[in-house]
């Protein structure tokens, strides 16, 4: 086991009964060099059998081993995907899973995308999204709200909590990106924007609150940049500068336990 498994919480989910929830680092798994350690995508070249395990770790962690772990094939959409038994599909195409079903576990995978947990506060709706800017200006924020009110949350008891996710200061964007953001967003995106020196950087946390803001729904953001914390995070980009050929996904989960 290369350094300990651990996991980091927002104290509001923490305390809906029969909810378990955390966003994962990379530390503690067994997969090795460019995935080291806790890399939990099936997708990457990694060893299918040190993903195996390194997921059966994270349910360990979470007290949910006999828990059946949903994921899903992340496609920067805005489609959720309802998780109705575990007998269910998994990894279907998306980028949100949601339930209502006790004993089953919601999962997101990331490398600078936002993981965004969703719970009920009387703990009987979940769900989990996957939000690259793609997805968050598609509208996969309010595609899960809407599929929540759908099961009977009722919007004053969403609580969404934002995830370990790449900071302003090291998402440079080029003018192509910010034409296409600004064709597809409803907001006015410059508020989003910071220029710097001839350069232009995305601040995609903040989208994704004032998106749930707008929602009336509460939320925080554990305010952790998977770019900057490289002894906790894999993040693409930070691959993709040094030129290494591939990169880690870290996990989060939300789940519903079985009392």
């Amino acid at each position: 086991m290369m350094g300990e498994i651990n996991f980091k919480q927002d104290s509001v989910i923490a305390n809906i009964k029969g909810v378990q929830h955390g966003f994962f680092t990379k530390n503690g798994g067994v997969s090795t060099g460019v995935y080291s350690s806790l890399n939990c995508s099936p997708s990457s070249d990694d060893k299918p059998d040190n993903v195996a395990e390194n997921r059966q770790r994270v349910m360990a962690a979470l007290g949910m081993s006999d828990v059946k772990l949903f994921g899903v094939n992340q496609i920067h959409s805005k489609q959720v995907h309802q998780i109705k038994s575990a007998r269910d599909k998994d990894f279907p195409d998306g980028d949100a899973l949601i339930t209502t079903q006790k004993g089953v576990a919601l999962s997101v995978l990331g490398a600078d995308c936002t993981p965004v947990l969703f719970a009920s506060s009387d703990g009987k709706v979940i769900a989990a999204a996957h939000a690259g800017w793609r997805g968050a200006v598609s509208g996969i924020i309010e595609s899960v709200i809407g599929k929540m009110l759908e099961l009977g949350a009722q919007r004053e008891k969403i609580m969404a909590s934002i995830g370990p996710t790449i900071h302003q200061a090291a998402y440079e964007v080029q003018e192509d990106f910010i034409n296409e953001l600004s064709s597809m967003s409803d907001f006015n995106v410059n508020e989003f924007l910071l220029h710097n020196e001839g350069k232009v950087f995305f601040d995609l946390p903040a989208y994704l609150l004032k998106q749930c803001a707008r929602s009336c729904i509460e939320v925080s953001d554990i305010g952790l940049d998977t770019y900057q914390r490289s002894d906790e995070f894999f993040s693409y980009r930070r691959n993709s500068h040094q030129k290494l050929p591939d990169y880690g996904r870290q996990i989060s989960v939300i789940g519903l336990t079985v009392e």
